[in-house]
């Protein structure tokens, strides 16, 4: 094979459907069991887009059309972080389309412009955990599994605290 010459793929594709195939491991379901959750986490906190008053997106949850996505101020690489709700935000699909366009070419400004929005305390994790991120961190399945309840019992307690407050 040359170089520059398109890939030979012998074997299909892994689709998500399917269960249980070689490389598809107990912590990558759990993982993505732990994005939903993060997901829901953060749009019931922020109640929609957090660039919403800024960017004018109309990022709110409820408008047909509106998609509202997680998006995490620290990389998905970071262990140590992956499952912490405080380092994670909610924007619109437009908002976040604009910060990741071009290999994330605004994301020093989108930076700027979530730590104008978010709490002090937040902000200073933020910093913290950059700082920290080039230090490795070993996670087991047992540490995936604890995160996994204590995000179901985030998402039990925002449940009821958005039930309550009508």
């Amino acid at each position: 094979m040359k170089r520059g010459d398109p890939l030979a793929r012998r074997t299909r594709l892994r689709s998500k459907t399917r269960t249980r195939i070689a490389g598809h491991t107990d912590t990558a379901e759990i993982k993505e069991r732990i994005q939903a959750l993060l997901r829901a986490i953060v749009i019931a906190r922020d109640c929609g887009c957090i660039l919403r008053d800024v960017r004018h997106c109309n990022g709110l949850p409820g408008i047909p059309g509106v998609v509202l996505q997680a998006d995490r101020l620290i990389t998905r690489a970071n262990s140590a972080t992956y499952a912490d709700t405080r380092l994670v935000v909610c924007v619109c699909r437009p908002c976040h389309a604009w910060k990741s366009c071009g290999s994330n070419r605004q994301k020093a400004q989108y930076d700027a412009l979530a730590r104008t929005l978010l709490p002090p305390d937040r902000v200073a994790l933020w910093d913290r955990c950059e700082q920290e991120s080039w230090c490795p961190h070993r996670t087991f399945m047992s540490d995936w599994r604890l995160a996994e309840v204590v995000l179901k019992q985030e998402v039990a307690t925002l449940g009821s605290v958005v039930t309550r407050s009508p």
